[in-house]
């Protein structure tokens, strides 16, 4: 549907019925749309965990890396990290979260997908990285904070923090401010947290990982000032690139190629 007439739509319905509105924004920000079933892609080993999560392993043996792709993502999105990661000694599983791929459930958000890592590492053992997209880059640093046991990290396209995701899409949904205020209300209430738990400021003294932060600087869904906010607090390191947009940049080999340099700075 044209953005324009869901932000007349949303104002509507936001003016008529701001609980209303608030319930669809929940839904919408918490119920995948689509969940891809195309194939895994060849030399990709199916794996699956306790909790009943699943995910795709590259490599047999090697320090384990842990990767999660981010909102109506799939663990497939790391094949090209995988590939050249296990052609260096390495172990990539990348996991499906909850709600997508071929792990179960109809709802998620940022703290479950935290959780789901926390308890895939927990089967793992020990880490020698984290790698996230998006929101699983966000929920990575939320998880890592809260103790997740890795190495390093690597952040990409990753917000800032949740407030400010729930706040461009209440502007895209044109929620006005009663109806906003409802919306943030009801995510606190599923997630546990206010979203300004989740910003990077309030996560940083936490961190204490080496970080690559990665992000395009034409990036149309978190903005390039979102990586500039979590290099600046946690003091990471930051590679920029240009013309990727937000989820190119998980394929292109110059970005994979300093990912890999990263995460072989410090092999156990």
């Amino acid at each position: 549907m044209n953005p324009s007439i869901v932000r007349t739509l949303g104002r509507l319905l936001g003016s008529l019925s701001p609980g209303l509105a608030a319930t669809l924004a929940r839904r919408l920000a918490t119920r995948p749309l689509h969940r891809s079933n195309r194939p895994d892609p060849a030399g990709a080993e199916p794996v699956s965990f306790r909790f009943g999560l699943a995910g795709l392993r590259w490599g047999s043996h090697g320090p384990r890396i842990l990767a999660l792709h981010g909102w109506e993502g799939r663990a497939a999105q790391f094949r090209g990290l995988g590939e050249r990661l296990a052609s260096r000694g390495y172990q990539l599983i990348a996991l499906d979260a909850p709600a997508h791929g071929r792990s179960p459930g109809t709802e998620a958000d940022p703290v479950v997908f935290a959780d789901a890592l926390q308890e895939v590492a927990a089967e793992l053992g020990h880490l020698h990285a984290v790698v996230g997209h998006s929101m699983g880059g966000a929920s990575a640093l939320y998880a890592l904070s809260r103790g997740l046991d890795s190495e390093r990290s690597v952040a990409i396209a990753a917000p800032a923090g949740l407030a400010g995701v729930l706040t461009r899409m209440s502007r895209a949904l044109g929620l006005g401010e009663e109806a906003r205020r409802r919306f943030f209300a009801k995510m606190e209430s599923r997630t546990g947290l206010p979203p300004e738990a989740l910003d990077i400021d309030r996560l940083a003294s936490r961190l204490d990982q080496p970080l690559l932060v990665v992000h395009d600087h034409d990036d149309a869904v978190i903005p390039f000032e979102d990586a500039l906010r979590i290099t600046r607090a946690t003091r990471a390191q930051l590679h920029e690139t240009r013309g990727l947009g937000h989820r190119d940049v998980l394929r292109d080999d110059r970005v994979l190629d300093r990912i890999v340099g990263f995460l072989e700075a410090r092999a156990v």
